[in-house]
């Protein structure tokens, strides 16, 4: 009998098996902390020759800068997720034994949050502290208000860029025209969107914008972005409120069609 269980460790054992994914996760994790150590000596040699201190703010999204690299990275992972399948003809065989198919995308969503979440957990409190150690005594610390709530969102936002790649990937079945539809939605569109609208209407849309919500979760007080953001809390709800919306678009699509 095919049960969810077991369509999930079919999953875990598909994605953990690939080289690739752990060189994709492991590079970009040591990559993201190195930078982040980079971007920190560079604000410290900066105060040194004169430059006024950080806010609280302004230090916590400084160490925040390479997230941007994850939310990438963990996007396309989402999409491959699904594309590789129909790339490779294994699809057909999975939904000869998972005919239900919703079980097939449930699964695949759980594997990627178990294995991409502590990932992200490690990459953001490293970039932190690297990040603010580097800066010296005027970086912030983990005591400072909203910094753990700012590692926690800043850890969580690329899982559910991940999950909204998953959903992009469902829903186009290609590779590239998903991976561009994905680059569009999270880094063109935004660019463009916002002075395409009225100013009333920029502040009102643009804080509803995926990228816009995503950097809002690992914010402190709103600072170090160019738009009107939510709340950290409420930003987190509107991205969750978009991985459900494709997610479930997705599904229902992924149920009519064929393989």
């Amino acid at each position: 009998m095919i049960t969810f269980p077991r369509v999930a460790r079919a999953e875990w054992t598909k994605l953990v098996s690939l080289r690739s994914t752990w060189i994709t996760l492991g590079a970009a994790s040591v990559l993201a902390i190195g930078l982040a150590g980079l971007i920190g000596y560079a604000v410290h040699r900066s105060i040194e020759g004169g430059e006024p201190p950080l806010t609280l703010a302004q230090a916590v999204g400084t160490a925040f800068l390479p997230i941007d690299l994850f939310v990438l990275v963990l996007g396309v992972f989402g999409v491959l997720q699904m594309t590789g399948e129909y790339g490779s003809g294994l699809i057909r065989a999975t939904f000869t034994a998972v005919p239900r198919r919703w079980p097939v995308v449930a699964a695949k969503a759980v594997v990627l949050t178990v294995l991409t979440l502590p990932v992200m957990a490690v990459t953001a409190l490293g970039s932190f502290l690297l990040c603010q150690a580097l800066i010296g005594d005027t970086g912030a610390g983990l005591g400072d208000p909203g910094v753990p709530r700012a590692i926690a969102g800043a850890a969580v936002c690329p899982v559910l860029m991940g999950l909204l790649g998953l959903g992009i990937g469902t829903l186009l079945r290609h590779t590239a025209g998903a991976i561009t539809t994905l680059v569009a939605a999270l880094f063109v569109i935004p660019v463009l969107l916002g002075p395409a609208l009225p100013n009333d209407w920029e502040k009102n849309v643009m804080k509803y914008v995926p990228t816009v919500a995503g950097q809002a979760m690992y914010s402190v007080g709103g600072g170090g972005g160019p738009f009107e953001t939510l709340s950290p809390g409420a930003s987190a709800a509107v991205m969750v409120g978009w991985v459900a919306l494709v997610l479930t678009g997705a599904l229902a699509l992924l149920i009519r069609r064929d393989a």
